[in-house]
């Protein structure tokens, strides 16, 4: 079955039918749409939210909560942890986990300077990415928790390709592209993204 509002082969993650029936906006029919209601969610989320600090942000509770925040106007389980598989990401039994042990690790990244801030924010923003908590989401989620962990560490919020005169697809190949090079523990052209 195609789905209007995740069309295939464009890196989105489809929407289990349960999934899709936590729509809360009715008027919900296509793509454009989602992307209209998430973006007006995101936007008001991040406008009225406060920097925390890298305890607060490095909290597996936060991070859900954070993510409550960008997406619960248009989803009814945002903020909770996915429960079924994808063809991207961890088990979802082992998410909680995970998502644990990426904090500590970058707790312990940030509290002993184990690697330069931007470099510790590309990191968790890649493993967190890699994880694929939530059922939509996860890429925006995650830069959004990145921007917040450069920022408590000192630096700019990251531009995310935002500088650059490429088209929405063009970005979006650059970054699929640049987490695929993370993969392969080559982190560079996500961190030179990130920047760009």
């Amino acid at each position: 079955m195609i789905d209007p509002l995740v069309p295939d082969g464009d890196g989105h993650t489809p929407l289990t039918d349960e999934e899709r029936e936590g729509l809360l906006p009715t008027y919900v029919s296509t793509r454009g749409e989602l992307n209209d209601a998430e973006q007006r969610n995101i936007a008001a989320a991040l406008l009225h939210r406060r920097l925390p600090s890298v305890e607060v942000l490095l909290d597996d509770t936060y991070l859900r909560q954070l993510h409550h925040a960008m997406f619960g106007d248009v989803w009814r389980w945002a903020g909770h942890y996915r429960l079924t598989e994808r063809n991207v990401g961890m088990d979802p039994t082992q998410i909680p986990v995970v998502v644990r042990d990426l904090v500590d690790d970058a707790r312990t990244w940030a509290k002993h300077s184990t690697f330069e801030p931007d470099e510790i924010a590309v990191r968790f923003h890649h493993r967190l990415v890699a994880i694929h908590p939530f059922p939509n989401g996860n890429g925006r989620h995650s830069r959004a928790a990145a921007n917040y962990l450069v920022r408590a560490l000192g630096r700019e919020d990251f531009s995310w390709g935002a500088v650059t005169t490429r088209t929405t697809a063009e970005l979006r190949t650059a970054y699929l592209r640049a987490l695929r090079a993370a993969d392969g523990h080559e982190l560079h052209p996500l961190i030179e993204f990130a920047r760009s």
